[in-house]
């Protein structure tokens, strides 16, 4: 069980940092002529902060330790706290938005508009906390 602990955070580190580059690095995000040049750098250094982040994580993750709940809570603490934002911020900074393109179609659901990016949040906060569930449940049969 460890094992595939270890493995689903993994995945999640990897898809979060890897999606998030590819999502962002393109004209509706880093090259949008719309943004100021500033607002363009805070993205590539949270992209950056993101990826350096996740690599630290699964670096703690993988490697021989003798204290393996820091390297489990790392894991799951990175994309957990990168997704989080997704669920409040715009109630908590007025004029944001989850909406890349303002003329993007979202699919609607039971009258509820899904955005894309906020399924993937979810997707990815759910199994950071189910991995690292997983390691904890692992952690307390081994105790018993």
């Amino acid at each position: 069980m460890r094992r595939f602990s270890r493995i689903l955070l993994s995945v999640v580190l990897v898809s979060t940092a890897v999606v998030s580059v590819a999502v962002d690095w393109n004209a509706t995000h880093i090259f949008n002529p719309e943004w100021t040049p500033h607002a363009r750098f805070h993205d590539v250094v949270m992209l950056w902060l993101l990826s350096g982040m996740s690599i630290m994580a699964l670096w703690l993750l993988w490697r021989r330790s003798t204290e393996p709940d820091i390297a489990y809570t790392v894991a799951m603490l990175v994309p957990v706290v990168f997704w989080s934002p997704f669920f409040f911020i715009t109630l908590v900074i007025p004029g944001t938005g989850l909406k890349a393109d303002p003329d993007e179609i979202l699919p609607i659901v039971a009258g509820i508009p899904i955005y894309p990016n906020v399924v993937v949040a979810t997707v990815s906060v759910i199994l950071a906390l189910i991995g690292y569930s997983l390691y904890r449940a692992s952690r307390s049969e081994a105790d018993v």
